[in-house]
């Protein structure tokens, strides 16, 4: 006969909520100074606005991380983005109320209730998180997606003691005074690709599908710089064989001898 087995949690798991103390009261964990991510929690029920336990003795709750954020095996993992402050959600691995354990975190409104207390939700900033491009924003929620902005005081530079390098620019076919669209020239006998040894049939081939290629995207095969140059190519050899280039290539008609290039 089988006995019957409570497992790790034995009768059940006791979950918790709380919020994270401010960072200037877990120095240790904040600054690295311990391992894995741990912070300070000063979880509801278990402590009240009116006892009069310290922040930096209240539990320590390990950070349980996502399977997508890496446990750092193979160089694989991500940071834990918790601050001061933050509303925590989690349960105790250990009886008794031991051996914290956090599994998420609840994301903040633009307007949080101001209840004070030890349990008031303040600032997630610090010394150390500095506001960036979304300034102060701190919320997290479906209807607000924080998106970085030019701050409104922002200041540019002046350009003093930036140049432009009109010698460098000059030296590879580039205007110093302006910008210019396709400024910088193709180099010297520059050619998109060469047909010599080339059959009819292969010129034919290659031309059926560049204008497969751009009749699929849309694209007028007449703009088309590659068919342009090969028609170019194609009447240049001709005309040194000593042939008539409207018997290969009808430039006008775009057929000739079988030899469709529009």
């Amino acid at each position: 006969m089988m006995e019957n087995f409570e497992g790790f949690f034995g009768k059940g798991i006791e979950f918790w909520i709380g919020k994270v103390v401010r960072i200037d009261k877990q120095r240790s964990t904040a600054s690295g100074m311990s391992w894995g991510f741990r912070y300070k929690v000063r979880i509801m029920g278990t402590y009240s606005n009116a006892d009069n336990i310290k922040d930096e003795e209240c539990h320590t709750a390990m950070v349980m991380l996502g399977v997508t954020d890496g446990s750092g095996g193979g160089g694989r993992g991500r940071s834990v983005r918790i601050t001061q402050h933050d509303i925590v959600f989690g349960f105790f691995m250990a009886p008794d109320q031991n051996f914290p354990v956090i599994t998420g975190v609840l994301g903040r409104s633009p307007k949080p209730a101001r209840v004070g207390g030890k349990f008031g939700i303040l600032s997630g900033f610090t010394n150390f998180l500095k506001t960036g491009l979304v300034e102060r924003n701190e919320t997290n929620q479906t209807d607000q997606c924080p998106t970085p902005k030019v701050k409104e005081k922002s200041t540019t530079g002046t350009g003093e003691g930036k140049e432009v390098p009109k010698a460098q620019l000059e030296n590879i076919g580039q205007s110093a005074d302006e910008p210019e669209v396709n400024a910088r020239p193709k180099p010297e006998g520059n050619q998109e690709f060469d047909t010599s040894g080339l059959s009819d049939d292969d010129i034919k081939e290659i031309e059926t599908e560049e204008k497969s290629f751009l009749n699929a995207n849309n694209v007028n095969p007449s703009n088309s710089s590659t068919l342009a140059e090969l028609r170019a190519k194609t009447a240049e050899r001709n005309a040194s064989e000593g042939n008539r280039v409207g018997d290969i290539v009808d430039l006008d008609d775009g057929e000739a001898g079988g030899l469709e290039l529009f």
